[in-house]
């Protein structure tokens, strides 16, 4: 705190506020009426290795156009714990990350989100875990493609020193769920702050309150409308709904997901924001703040990215400020 008692970077009450996360979470399935053989589902690799997915997105005029949020969806896997997705390969990548072998091959809140152990809003719960001989009966079933991908998974997985950062499955029926990740539109009242209770290392817990809105509900809905109709149009498939109740289904799935941001928002002006366009706290030119908790909304896209740049920017503008 500063000498007034005062939260150093709370000069105009914004330290802590504006938090977000995304919206993000699949309502619908997509189902290809072209040759399962040609659906590019899975990673690629660039000219330089490196692994890329394709995703559906929108042009920047058409979403102005119709007021849509920074939204992509792609082609995922079906949820690993239920067994009747009659996939040996997901029965296989179920039973490996839900033993102690996961640890080894999944970073514990990738592999406890795939399993739907202690994930809030996760679809599967300890209650829920998919039946071990179902799993099993797919494996069996569809032995030479699990074997195949066990394989050349744990080759690209282990092996390279650029590795494969996941897997999806194949399906014959062309029939994949869509994964939507969007951002979480920005509100002064979504925010942390510092409550009474310590951690282990007695330092003050964080006290949470994210907010999610109509605002953030109705753009997921809408872009799930134009992605169906973009498909029907073009006579390449149409989405299929998982509930009758689309908005009720996006609420089910609103939460804090892995990427979180705000609560050191950037703005131009001290009143409105607690860093400027440097990074720095306003007010001072010796503390600075290269982080996600600086973006002003959560894009759509994964953090780290962004995060890398600012720093990379910091650092030159630093580098400068030292040699003058």
């Amino acid at each position: 705190r500063g000498p007034g008692g005062q939260a150093i970077g709370d000069h105009a009450g914004h330290l802590g506020r504006w938090y977000m996360a995304h919206m993000e979470g699949s309502i619908a399935r997509v189902r290809f009426t072209t040759d399962p053989r040609r659906t590019l589902y899975g990673y690629e690799r660039d000219v330089d290795g490196v692994y890329v997915r394709r995703r559906l997105s929108f042009r920047r005029g058409f979403a102005l156009e119709h007021g849509l949020p920074n939204i992509v969806g792609w082609l995922a896997n079906s949820e690993l714990p239920d067994p009747s997705h009659h996939s040996g390969v997901l029965s296989l990548a179920y039973l490996a990350l839900a033993s102690p072998l996961g640890r080894v091959v999944a970073p514990d809140a990738q592999r406890q989100s795939l399993t739907g152990v202690a994930v809030p809003g996760a679809p599967y719960g300890h209650s829920h875990r998919g039946p071990v001989l179902g799993h099993l009966r797919n494996i069996l079933k569809d032995a030479r493609a699990t074997a195949r991908f066990l394989l050349d998974f744990g080759y690209s997985r282990f092996v390279p020193r650029r590795r494969a950062p996941g897997f999806f499955a194949y399906r014959p029926d062309n029939v994949y769920p869509l994964q939507y990740h969007g951002e979480h539109i920005p509100s002064s009242q979504s925010r942390v702050s510092l409550s009474d209770e310590r951690d282990p290392l007695g330092m003050p817990k964080l006290r949470i309150d994210l907010r999610f809105s109509d605002a953030d509900v109705d753009g997921v809905v809408r872009a799930h409308r134009h992605w169906d109709d973009y498909l029907r149009s073009h006579g390449r498939g149409r989405l299929e709904y998982t509930s009758d109740d689309l908005e009720a289904a996006v609420w089910e799935r609103a939460g804090g997901g892995f990427h979180q941001s705000g609560t050191t928002r950037m703005s131009a002006s001290p009143e409105s924001g607690v860093v400027d366009h440097d990074l720095a706290v306003h007010g001072f030119r010796d503390l600075f703040v290269a982080s996600s908790s600086a973006f002003v909304t959560s894009s759509q896209a994964n953090s780290t990215f962004m995060i890398v740049a600012l720093a990379l920017r910091l650092t030159d503008s630093l580098k400068k400020d030292l040699e003058r």
